[in-house]
């Protein structure tokens, strides 16, 4: 149950991270470009740092990853159906 708590933090820094982008006046395929190099910045980081500090930094950039599916998944089905 522990292991949530950073996945849910990676998961709300990289959708707030794509909200502040979208405010800017980015598009959304810029804006979610912005958050996968989030997520790979903090991924490869993880393995800079190493050890128990590395690992728990790579949990959260799991949930970045997630948050960058699951952004995508809903901008395509707001699409698809014609919301946007």
């Amino acid at each position: 149950m522990d292991i949530l708590i950073p996945i849910g933090i990676g998961f709300i820094a990289n959708f707030m991270i794509f909200i502040i982008f979208k405010s800017l006046k980015q598009s959304n395929e810029r804006s979610l470009l912005i958050c996968v190099v989030a997520f790979l910045a903090v991924f490869l980081s993880s393995f800079v740092i190493g050890s128990w500090l590395g690992m728990g930094i790579g949990v959260s950039s799991l949930g970045m990853l997630l948050s960058v599916i699951l952004i995508r998944i809903i901008l395509a089905f707001v699409r698809r159906k014609g919301y946007v």
